[in-house]
């Protein structure tokens, strides 16, 4: 496991001490394990919709089925693993 070392601002800092104190987070790396989960979520996100965006654009409308779609999401799964 790698480590970092970062500095925050206060307000930052409170604002993951008053995560951890609600529970919602037991430590400021389970929060920072979220946040860059939930940043790798929404890239891919960005990404398929500049796919679909780009196909549309060129005439290459494609019948977004749920097969489709199921392929879509192992090949972003392989491109982001989960982190252990």
């Amino acid at each position: 496991m790698a480590h970092l070392t970062i500095s925050l601002t206060d307000s930052a800092k409170a604002y993951i001490d008053e995560q951890i104190a609600s529970g919602r987070y037991t430590t400021a790396d389970e929060l920072f394990t979220a946040l860059i989960e939930q940043e790798q979520e929404q890239q891919a996100k960005q990404k398929v919709n500049a796919m679909l965006r780009s196909s549309i654009q060129k005439g290459n409308a494609i019948e977004a089925t749920d097969e489709w779609w199921e392929t879509q999401r192992e090949q972003l799964i392989q491109q982001f693993p989960a982190q252990p």
